[in-house]
């Protein structure tokens, strides 16, 4: 069936992951988080403890903690994992063709979805949060009977005598509300650990399966934790990069300069910039917190193909801006790297391999537009800032791993320089890259800078930049006589 080789495994025959956890295989899921943290304590690499062995007992603890993993892996093994064995045989039919044979999909309770707000301290250091939730279940003193009104159909046929007309119509069974049985729930609270591993992204869910209300023959849902990070005062995080602005003076920018940060983990960051080095302004721009920070940008070239380079899609349209989109939407994890835009067949096709080999590939066609990822070393420079390497948000899959610590700075200039001051800087600064040709001021028109708001000064003029107005007015007592043409009037 595609499932490979799908008889049970004997434990012996490969590591067993109840052995690297230490508990037995009858261990209900309390027992096996309880020996998850201890060794967890005691293997930590932050605490000195074996890397591979935190990994072992982690996916250990992952598997067996999940019902539905926990059962593939008792029957098959890890392979199963690996091959997407479903938990049951009735399963593997649903697996395949989207249904049981002679039954209907069982149905499922609503999940239950809940929001857990942590601070960027939390999801740096990781946590453990208890959670009390209250469900519905069914009272098993009382158990679960069929319902005798309608034999446990979950319908009722009623007899409706219209005229001389009788008619059979069936609803929905009053006693048992359509469910098929009579039972009786009672109200459960049950504390849950939510883990929240270190380096979780902003929305990252938390999955306990089984633990919404309960329901005659009926699978249940699952209890969904949400993690939403709460804004900090200093710090701002995209992905696994951390930034933190910071405004220096013009001799700071010049001269050098330090500056003290306390981290997310309470410690304390002296950071300096390196001797003789100038802090220069950050290109304006580039924001590095914006969405589109990481937007491709394009190279075209007028008259050119790549016809011997592979097309990985094709498109009949050929907005260029809609083309641009769907590279970094649809078409995203495919390698495109080009696309042609045929003006005249009205289609472009989207190319996949490396730049270097697109443009070696680059051939004379009247008619086309060839669109080449622009070369990211050739703009790198105008993207550099100020960082401390791995001083970032740990990794999600591997927190091991950090990002880095950006530093915004914004340099503060001073208001103005006495006229000596600017005599001496001149002396010690690189001489001025503008100057004036002018033989002397009679030649020029001499101008000061002064300061202007861009925005009052467009809103200022905006009345007579209106082009649906005229720049005059007409005198409407001129006749025939004034030689003006005759307009008709409708």
């Amino acid at each position: 069936m595609g499932f490979g080789n799908t008889q049970p495994k004997d434990a012996g025959n490969k590591a067993d992951l109840y052995k690297s956890l230490g508990v037995d295989r009858a261990a209900s899921k309390t027992e096996i988080t309880k020996a998850y943290r201890k060794l967890a304590r005691e293997h930590h690499p932050d605490k000195g403890g074996d890397a591979e062995k935190f990994k072992e007992i982690s996916r250990a603890h992952e598997i067996l903690s999940d019902p539905e993993k926990r059962s593939v892996y008792d029957k098959y093994g890890e392979e199963g994992l690996e091959q997407g064995i479903p938990s049951s045989s009735s399963d593997i039919f649903s697996h395949l063709f989207g249904k049981t044979p002679g039954k209907p999909p069982k149905r499922k309770t609503k999940a239950v979805e809940h929001t857990i707000s942590v601070s960027l301290e939390q999801l740096y250091a990781g946590m453990t949060k208890k959670m009390a939730v209250r469900r519905k279940v069914i009272d098993q003193d009382v158990g679960v009977k069929p319902c005798s009104a309608c034999d446990g159909r979950g319908t009722e046929i009623k007899v409706v005598k219209m005229g001389n007309m009788v008619q059979q119509m069936q609803s929905e069974c009053t006693a048992c509300k359509g469910v098929g049985t009579i039972f009786k729930y009672k109200e459960d609270r049950e504390v849950l650990e939510v883990h929240v591993q270190r380096g979780s992204p902003d929305g990252h869910r938390v999955t306990f399966p089984g633990k919404a209300d309960e329901l005659p023959d009926a699978d249940t849902g699952d209890v969904v934790f949400t993690l939403k990070q709460l804004e900090h005062k200093d710090f701002k995080r995209r992905g696994a990069d951390l930034f933190v602005e910071r405004t220096i003076s013009l001799s700071e920018a010049l001269c050098g300069f330090c500056t003290e940060i306390t981290h997310l983990d309470g410690r304390k960051l002296l950071i300096k910039s390196a001797p003789g080095e100038i802090i220069k302004p950050v290109n304006h721009h580039i924001d590095p917190l914006t969405a589109d920070f990481d937007k491709l940008s394009w190279d075209k070239i007028e008259g050119a193909d790549c016809p011997s380079v592979d097309s990985v899609a094709e498109a009949q349209i050929t907005d260029v801006e809609v083309l641009k989109k769907a590279c970094q939407g649809q078409l995203k994890g495919r390698g495109v790297v080009a696309f042609v835009v045929d003006e005249k067949g009205e289609r472009a096709s989207f190319k996949s391999g490396t730049r270097e080999q697109v443009l070696a590939a680059k051939a004379s066609r009247p008619g086309c537009k060839m669109y080449v990822v622009s070369d990211p070393v050739a703009s790198s420079s105008l993207r550099m800032m100020k960082a401390v390497a791995n001083e970032g948000m740990p990794t999600f899959k591997n927190p091991m791993v950090r990002g880095n610590l950006f530093l915004i700075l914004n340099i503060e200039f001073p208001e103005s320089l006495p006229s000596e001051a600017q005599a001496e800087l001149r002396k010690l600064l690189p001489p001025p890259i503008n100057s004036s040709c002018a033989s002397d001021e009679n030649d020029v028109e001499v101008h000061t800078l002064s300061d202007v708001d861009p925005v009052l000064s467009y809103k200022s003029n905006q009345h007579n930049m209106d082009v649906g107005g005229q720049a005059y007015d007409e005198d409407p007592r001129q006749g025939p006589e004034g030689g003006g043409p005759q307009c008709a009037q409708m």
